[in-house]
């Protein structure tokens, strides 16, 4: 009967053992871009010099799909692997985050990158500020010989499910105190308004819409790639447009009708005044929200592509 492992490696020469730990860890390219499941748990800093409200990563129970795990069995040999994995993680020389894991008998991290990959949330409880004025952070620990520093992550996602389109709140505000997904969604984007420096880019995953092009710069999970599409979304004013049909028909649905609760909202309380005859520099959610859609067959739709970055 074979040998379930190499009993004899750890007497290979280092330089063998670097060659094969290099071999066997899945390498990525700086246009290489990865997608991470995470749960997300607030963490208040009221009553400091400088208070804030922020989240704290780490990845969703269960999960099964993000791409960090592809290297999991590596990061979890021995310290050698783990090195190698960390040096193969940096992307355009920046310092890798780290993820954390629970798992069944101890808790584990692996390698990403905070301002390189996606991060989409897949969280038991969407707790956001009272205040929604406030500004707020997703943050994740950096992996740094140095100690632990949080970083800021760069491009969170939701999955799109079509329930979001039932039972809408008559609101806005309504809307981002539910305790959902579209909530947590709603939240996000109003933060965005008012703190657009500083909130991470927001992106929209279709993943029961396939397409076969889209942008060259590819996402993936653990086994799906997606492309970055630009739904062409119809003017105010362009009322015979042609519509979506499907997934995409659905999201573009919900998104248009988040637009227009949020500039009611707007409206309500004196932001803005909209007339259709004057330009105005104003938030649209419409161009604040980026979506993605699984490569994988021809698609014939209303829909343009671009790389992105």
């Amino acid at each position: 009967m074979a040998a379930s492992s190499f009993h004899p490696f750890p007497r290979l020469p280092t330089e063998l053992r670097l060659q094969i730990w290099t071999a066997a860890c899945l390498c990525h390219h700086p246009s290489d871009y990865r997608i991470h499941y995470i749960d997300v748990e607030p963490t208040s800093t009221e009553g400091t010099l400088s208070p804030s409200y922020e989240f704290t990563a780490r990845l969703a129970e269960g999960d099964n799909d993000s791409a960090c795990l592809m290297n999991g069995g590596l990061w979890k040999a021995c310290k050698e692997s783990r090195d190698v994995m960390i040096q193969h993680s940096r992307i355009d020389d920046h310092d890798c985050a780290k993820i954390d894991i629970l798992g069944n008998t101890e808790d584990w991290y692996l390698p990403v990158c905070a301002g390189h990959d996606i991060f989409c949330i897949k969280s038991k409880s969407f707790n956001t500020p009272e205040d929604h004025d406030e500004a707020w952070q997703i943050q994740i620990p950096g992996l740094s010989p140095k100690g632990s520093q949080m970083m800021d992550i760069d491009n969170i996602a939701f999955e799109f499910d079509e329930s979001w389109n039932r039972d809408m709140p008559k609101s806005y505000y309504g809307l981002m105190w539910e305790k959902s997904t579209r909530g947590f969604l709603s939240c996000l984007l109003y933060n965005k308004s008012r703190h657009g420096m500083t909130t991470p880019n927001i992106w929209i995953i279709l993943k029961t819409f396939d397409h076969h092009k889209g942008s060259r710069t590819a996402w993936h999970h653990y086994d799906t790639e997606y492309v970055q599409i630009i739904p062409q979304f119809p003017s105010r004013l362009c009322l015979g447009t042609r519509d979506f049909d499907g997934v995409l028909e659905n999201a573009k649905t919900f998104i248009s009708t988040l637009d227009d609760l949020y500039k009611a909202n707007e409206n309500g309380h004196g932001n803005f005044h909209w007339c259709p005859c004057q330009d105005y520099d104003e938030f649209e959610i419409s161009k604040n929200v980026v979506f993605l859609a699984s490569r994988r067959r021809h698609m014939q739709n209303d829909f343009s592509t671009d790389r992105a970055g």
